[in-house]
């Protein structure tokens, strides 16, 4: 099955397999024990925190989500997330996995009725790529860190989004994610953050390319005279068959320290040569509508050049073709409809929705009981329009229609019968919430 596979451990005095889903005998390798990696982090033994640690295998690669288990360090419990290379998983697809099996690794047990939530979630299956990427299996000795949170200027969605597997990383035993707001800098292990930071002032254009190579590697494979540089650049596209590439050429005078398509950016710096292949991908998350028209307006400028039998002569002329639908869709993402608002940053920014933070905001009061109460109407015909620039409600308005063309009973367990939270609690997990409401 194109699916994720999930390995729950308990790790004290001997490592435990307590559950898993779809699993591979890779994956079973990959849920190897961190009891080592977890000792070397420096927390309170009375903590019950939640981190992250990446291992890579020639097939794959392992998300551990790790909650520590008060009183005894190292002991933990490890949710392993083995995502297999073939798998075409987008970046939000899988930070809503991981945040998920987050919120379920923190409560006090893993109920039958979250296990059975946990089955349905890992028995999504996704679109396998084009062309698998080729995998370096950790091999390092020592254990590598990144930080993300508001002292590191990075959140855990960026980190996802530059795509979890990293060639380099493969020369650690292992690299951990750390909230820095939770987990302080650690001495004990090789800090990642000033090699992230050199990785992103290439992608971000705040240095300028000197290397004199790049003419004479342009100068070898593309038999151009001396001052002409050939790009080759590949922007994903997906097809009925699976996921590949469009690559296109662009020579230009000078060296290409950006991506030519308005909306993406290239992976690491630019590369001229005919034997270079510079793969582009989304720059930041945009709405579904934005992509399709920006990505099609520049098919379709490729296109008509072909037919035309015109080439790019300079760096700009791409760029031209996808600014064109860009523009065209910013009368529509520019409306009031589409603007953030006091209460579309709240719910878009965070994970755990507070009735008493909700309360304090005037467009959010009373949201927080419709949802616990499962008022599926309301939230539909009332909320959804109002809060229609939140991309997060957004899916809980989708799930709660669902659920009513489903005729799904979200009292169907006594763990949220009558409502959906306990007496006293006062917290929802959206991500949680959509799932219960439309399994």
């Amino acid at each position: 099955m194109n699916t994720l596979q999930l390995y729950i451990s308990k790790s004290s005095h001997d490592n435990v397999r307590l559950a898993e889903i779809n699993p591979t005998d890779e994956g079973r390798r990959a849920a190897a024990d961190m009891r080592t990696a977890v000792s070397l982090i420096d927390y309170a033994p009375s903590a019950k925190i939640v981190f992250f640690i990446v291992t890579n295998l020639s097939g794959g690669y392992a998300i551990h989500v790790i909650r520590t288990i008060p009183p005894t360090r190292p002991n933990h419990l490890d949710a392993t997330i083995y995502v297999d290379k073939n798998l075409d998983i987008m970046a939000e697809d899988l930070e809503e996995v991981l945040s998920r099996v987050s919120d379920i690794v923190l409560a006090k047990a893993v109920t039958q009725t979250e296990m059975d939530e946990l089955n349905r979630m890992f028995g999504r299956e996704y679109d396998l790529r084009d062309k698998a990427p080729r995998i370096k299996a950790s091999r390092g000795k020592d254990y590598a860190f990144l930080s993300y949170g508001k002292a590191s200027g990075r959140s855990l969605a960026d980190i996802i989004g530059e795509e979890i597997y990293r060639p380099d990383w493969s020369g650690y035993k292992a690299v951990v994610l750390l909230d820095d707001s939770v987990i302080p800098f650690q001495n004990s292990m090789v800090d990642l953050s000033l090699t992230y930071v050199e990785e992103q002032r290439y992608e971000d254009d705040s240095t300028e390319s000197t290397d004199s190579d790049t003419y004479k590697e342009s100068d070898k494979t593309s038999g151009k005279r001396s001052d002409q540089l050939t790009y080759i650049f590949a922007l994903p596209i997906s097809t009925p068959d699976g996921r590949t590439s469009l690559e296109f050429e662009i020579e230009s005078s000078k060296p290409i320290l950006r991506s030519p398509v308005a909306g993406y950016k290239t992976v690491g710096k630019p590369v001229a040569g005919s034997d270079n292949s510079n793969k582009l991908r989304l720059s930041e998350r945009r709405s579904i509508g934005k992509w399709i028209w920006g990505a099609a307006g520049f098919v379709t400028g490729i296109i008509l050049m072909l037919l035309l039998g015109h080439g790019c002569s300079d760096a700009d002329a791409p760029a031209a073709s996808a600014d064109k639908p860009h523009a065209e869709t910013a009368s529509v993402t520019d409306s009031p409809e589409f603007q953030p608002t006091e209460a579309s940053v709240y719910l878009d920014n965070n994970r755990i929705w507070q009735r008493d933070d909700m309360e304090k905001i005037d467009a959010l009061k009373g949201l927080f009981d419709d949802l616990n109460n499962y008022r599926f109407d309301i939230i539909t015909e009332k909320w959804a329009p109002q809060l229609s620039s939140s991309k997060n409600f957004s899916k809980i308005v989708k799930a709660a229609s669902d659920a009513i063309n489903k005729k799904v009973d979200p009292r169907r367990d006594d763990n949220h019968n009558p409502t959906y939270n306990r007496d006293g609690d006062t917290a929802i997990s959206w991500r949680g919430y959509t799932y219960w409401i439309d399994p």
